[in-house]
């Protein structure tokens, strides 16, 4: 039995993972630094770290310790209309499933690697808000993804076990994350299709169409 759907932010409930990489390389082209030459400790381009793991990374390659706020200061000014003009919208098979886990009682959680005033915007153009129980951020544990913190922190909020508990994530870092919070995953590929399988998921789904509430079932009764 599914005791709880939890779904990342960035690449699987929102196509917003190209426009937050664009994003950042524009903000860091402010400090004179080019975001293709700072290693990604996590190998995924920065597609899926989080600005305190891209931070650090800059520190520790380049010497330049910029202010975690000031970034995001900056990086908010332009994240809203570069979504919106790059067509960020709720799939309607997204809102469907949504809908369709809500009417079988069944609590859904957002847990983000990504900060709370992103997330925050980012809500506001989906418009799916009202559907989440729960929202982790990076703003509300101490390590980001793919230490298990965030997910263990949802499901202390959802005052659930990890084993009946299915996760959606699009990154290596995210099925990580998940899985060493003991939680079932599923591979999430429609906006951001990884580079390699996705390791140790159950399945993977390429789109919200291909996805119900009896799916979902069979997929974790296996």
């Amino acid at each position: 039995m599914i005791e709880a759907v939890l779904f990342d932010m960035d690449g699987v409930l929102i196509d917003s993972v190209e426009v937050g990489y664009q994003n950042r390389k524009n903000v860091l082209a402010q400090y004179g630094i080019d975001l293709s030459t700072i290693p990604d400790p996590q190998g995924e381009d920065h597609r899926a770290a989080s600005l305190k793991t891209l931070l650090e990374s800059i520190k520790a390659h380049r010497g330049v310790d910029i202010d975690q706020e000031e970034f995001v200061g900056r990086s908010r000014e332009h994240m809203h209309a570069d979504l919106l003009e790059h067509g960020a919208s709720a799939d309607p098979n997204l809102v469907v499933f949504l809908e369709e886990l809500k009417q079988h009682e069944v609590p859904l959680a957002i847990v983000s690697s990504g900060l709370r005033d992103g997330v925050d915007i980012k809500l506001g153009i989906l418009g799916i808000r009202s559907y989440f129980s729960v929202i982790v951020t990076g703003s509300d544990v101490e390590n980001h993804k793919p230490h298990p913190d965030s997910y263990q922190y949802a499901l202390e909020k959802l005052v659930l076990p990890p084993e009946n508990c299915v996760v959606f994530e699009d990154s290596i870092t995210g099925v990580q994350a998940a899985q060493a919070a003991g939680c079932m995953t599923i591979g999430f590929t429609q906006y951001n299709p990884p580079k390699e399988p996705l390791p140790g998921v159950l399945a993977t789904v390429e789109s919200w169409g291909d996805i119900n509430y009896q799916k979902l079932q069979a997929i974790c009764a296996d």
